[in-house]
């Protein structure tokens, strides 16, 4: 039986320009009526998650939010923090000063506050999206002495792929954080051995619930871990191979289409006992 439902935003709930198909929010209350409670989990910021939290009224008490990949589990209400693991800062460091000399647009998480060396429009737009306030400084490194939450890189998909290669080639392949693409075009640092499916297996147990009792849906690389560790993983259509070798159904509509809202109709099928199993993997 599911209870919760752990969602990805980007690309999965919202549409790639980020705003939200009328059938995503009309699935979002037939999951009420059914029992089953929402949990957002994204890449975004607390203070992103929590517009949206409130957007979506899934911000009340008894709901949980979790934020930056997996590194961070907070109660939607009181935003009491459960869970939080930071990007080691002797290691942010290094990372900052290899990536920045490769990729311009690059931004770090510190504090609660986004940071980047470059006010442009790719790091403009991304606060904008993000809905947090850009704050220039001369040398990212300069703000690795306090909680770092992440680094991001904006840029090509190869390009990004050449920033990583580098650091693996600088600081080895064991280096003390977790590297994964968020997006085609984006590519993130975060807290060693912490992602969205280790924060799903944490939730359950403050819980006292199975896995089983979860369902999840997402797109991208950082959401592949989400979908295998859940007892009903899915993944849109639009989503990268990793997801959907991952998953136990893929919808056959997009984030642009409803495939969020599909992905639900399955769900509650599944509970009751109906026939809408045309698109599973199992």
């Amino acid at each position: 039986m599911i209870k919760y439902l752990v969602m990805d935003l980007d690309n999965t709930f919202l549409r790639w320009d980020k705003s939200i198909p009328d059938e995503n929010t009309e699935a979002l209350r037939k999951l009420k009526d059914a029992g089953i409670k929402v949990i957002i989990s994204s890449g975004r910021s607390n203070m992103s998650l929590d517009i949206y939290a409130e957007k979506l009224e899934l911000d009340y008490e008894g709901n949980y939010i979790i934020a930056y990949n997996g590194c961070r589990i907070y109660e939607a209400k009181s935003k009491k923090v459960l869970r939080e693991y930071l990007l080691d800062n002797k290691t942010a460091a290094k990372i900052s000063d290899i990536v920045t000399k490769i990729i311009p647009n690059t931004l770090c998480y510190s504090n609660g506050k986004l940071y980047t060396e470059n006010i442009t429009y790719i790091t403009k737009r991304y606060a904008k999206n993000s809905s947090l306030k850009l704050n220039k400084v001369d040398d990212l490194k300069s703000i690795m002495v306090g909680e770092v939450q992440k680094i991001i890189m904006i840029g090509e998909h190869k390009l990004l792929y050449g920033a990583y290669e580098e650091v693996i080639k600088k600081l080895g392949s064991d280096i003390n954080a977790e590297m994964f693409y968020s997006s085609d075009d984006l590519f993130e640092f975060e807290a060693k051995n912490k992602n969205k499916g280790t924060a799903l297996i944490e939730l359950a147990e403050i819980l006292n619930e199975p896995v089983s009792a979860f369902a999840s849906i997402g797109d991208n690389q950082n959401d592949i871990e989400m979908i295998e560790y859940a007892g009903l993983g899915m993944a849109v259509a639009n989503a990268v191979e990793g997801c959907k070798n991952a998953a136990k159904y893929i919808t056959k509509k997009d984030c642009n289409n409803g495939g969020f809202a599909e992905a639900c109709e399955y769900v509650l099928n599944r509970q009751t006992g109906g026939s809408c199993r045309n698109n599973i993997t199992e």
